[in-house]
C-alpha cells in the first residue's frame, strides 16, 4: 500500500531546542555585546527615561477666568493723545477712555478663551429713513459725526485671574490649581521669576497675571510693538492671538505623588483679532456698534499624568525579552550562514535524533544511532 512508503517519523517530526557550545570568541563577544546593549536600553531608556512601567493619560479639565482693572489709574500715558503727544513708538496716538473690567472683557464669560479689548471704534447706527427691517432693501447707516476711535487706558496693567481644574479619570487623579505648585515659562522653556502683583503656583491662592507679564512670557515687548498682521499698525491698534498651554505632570521625578503645572504663552503668527459688538437701544432700528480690537488668549490644557501599572510593566518586560531573543537569533544566523566554519556549526546545531525505527518498504539500509558528540561536564555539546 502507498501508506507503507510514508516516513511518518519525518512527517510528524518534533523540533526541540538544542544547546551547542561554540567555542568561538567572535560569536561570544558579539552575543555579549548585543545582550549588554539591550539590557542598557531596557534599564536606561525604557525604565529610567521613558518610564514605561507607568500607565499614562492626558488630563482633561475646566478653566475659569476673569479680568480686573488696576486700582490706581495713570493720568499720563504715552499712547494717549494730547496737545503735545501725537506719535508714540512710530504709531499715531489716539484718545483714551478709562473702561473698567466689565466693559473691557468681551464676551463676559468664556471657559477656554479670554478677550481683552485694547482699541474700540464706536458708532451709532440707525435704519435708513427709519425703514422697517421687513423691507428687503432696508439697511443700517452711521449717524453723522458719531464715529469715535480710541484706546483703552491702562489695559496693560489689567490683571487676569485663572482658576483651573484637571482630572485623569482612568487613573483616579483630580486636582484644582490651588492645590498644586506651578510656575510660568518663557518662549524658550525657561522658568520666569514673577514680581507682584503676579502670582502663579502658590498653594491656596489663585493665579493672577498682568497683561504685561503675559506679553513678556510670549516674548512680546509691549502692545506698542508693530502688529503681526500689518506692521504699519501697533498690536494695541490691531490686536493679536495667543495660545496659553497649561501643562500638568507628575512624571518629572520618579515619585508619581508629586504634581505640578506650568503656563506657556505662544504667539499665533500673522494674526490680528477683533469682535463687533452690537448694542440695541429702544428698538432694532437703532443700535450702538463697538468694533473691538484686542488680545485674545486661548487656553489649552495638556500634559502627561502617570500611575504604576503591573500590566504595563509586564508588557515592557516581555518586549525586552523579545529583544534578547532577536539578539540570539542574529548571532545564530551569523554562525551558520556567514562564518567560514558555517557548515560545521550548522551540522552540529541542526541534527536528526538518529533513533532506530522499523524499516520501510524500499529502504536499502537500517538507520543506526549517530556517534555521540563530545560534551562538557554540564552536558553541553562542544564544538572546536
Amino acid at each position: 500500500m502507498v501508506c507503507n512508503n510514508v516516513d511518518w517519523d519525518s512527517l510528524f517530526s518534533y523540533q526541540t531546542v538544542k544547546i551547542v557550545r561554540i567555542r568561538d570568541k567572535r560569536l561570544g563577544i558579539l552575543h555579549l555585546s548585543f545582550m549588554g546593549a539591550i539590557i542598557l536600553y531596557i534599564v536606561i531608556v525604557t525604565i529610567l527615561l521613558q518610564q514605561q512601567y507607568l500607565a499614562i493619560q492626558t488630563p482633561i479639565g475646566s478653566i475659569r477666568n476673569s479680568l480686573l482693572a488696576p486700582a490706581n489709574r495713570s493720568q499720563y500715558l504715552p499712547y494717549c493723545q494730547n496737545s503735545t503727544n501725537l506719535n508714540y513708538n512710530g504709531f499715531p496716538t489716539k484718545e483714551c477712555q478709562y473702561w473698567d473690567e466689565t466693559l473691557v472683557m468681551y464676551p463676559p464669560s468664556s471657559e477656554y478663551s479670554l478677550f481683552i479689548t485694547t482699541r474700540v471704534s464706536s458708532s451709532t447706527q440707525e435704519t435708513f429713513n427709519n425703514c422697517s427691517l421687513t423691507e428687503f432693501n432696508c439697511t443700517y447707516v452711521n449717524v453723522a459725526n458719531s464715529t469715535k476711535d480710541f484706546y483703552i487706558a491702562d489695559v496693560d496693567t489689567f490683571t487676569v485671574l485663572v482658576d483651573h481644574t484637571m482630572a485623569a479619570p482612568t487613573l483616579g487623579i483630580q486636582y484644582n490649581a490651588k492645590q498644586l505648585p506651578g510656575f510660568m515659562l518663557n518662549s524658550k522653556g525657561k522658568k520666569i521669576t514673577l514680581t507682584p502683583p503676579n502670582i502663579v503656583g502658590v498653594v491656596d491662592q489663585y493665579d493672577i497675571l498682568t497683561l504685561d507679564a503675559i506679553l513678556n512670557a510670549a516674548d512680546i515687548a509691549s502692545l506698542d510693538s508693530p502688529g503681526f498682521s500689518n506692521s504699519s499698525r501697533s498690536i494695541r491698534d490691531d490686536g493679536m492671538l495667543l495660545f496659553c498651554f497649561i501643562t500638568y505632570s507628575n512624571t518629572f521625578t520618579y515619585s508619581t505623588s508629586k504634581y505640578r503645572y506650568t503656563y506657556e504663552f505662544h504667539l499665533i503668527e500673522d494674526t490680528k483679532f477683533k469682535i463687533v459688538e452690537p448694542i440695541y437701544l429702544d428698538d432694532v432700528n437703532h443700535r450702538y456698534i463697538f468694533n473691538r480690537h484686542g488680545v485674545r488668549i486661548i487656553f489649552i490644557q495638556t500634559g502627561q499624568l502617570g500611575k504604576f501599572d503591573f500590566q504595563t510593566s509586564l508588557l515592557t518586560f516581555v518586549s525586552g525579552i523579545g529583544l534578547l531573543t532577536v539578539a540570539t537569533l542574529v548571532v545564530d544566523i551569523i554562525a551558520v550562514r556567514l562564518l567560514p566554519q558555517r557548515n560545521k556549526y550548522s551540522m552540529m546545531k541542526y541534527q536528526d535524533s538518529g533513533l532506530k525505527r522499523k524499516p520501510l518498504l524500499g529502504d536499502s539500509e537500517t538507520i543506526e544511532p549517530e556517534t555521540p558528540n563530545q560534551k562538557d561536564e554540564s552536558g553541553n555539546i562542544i564544538i572546536h
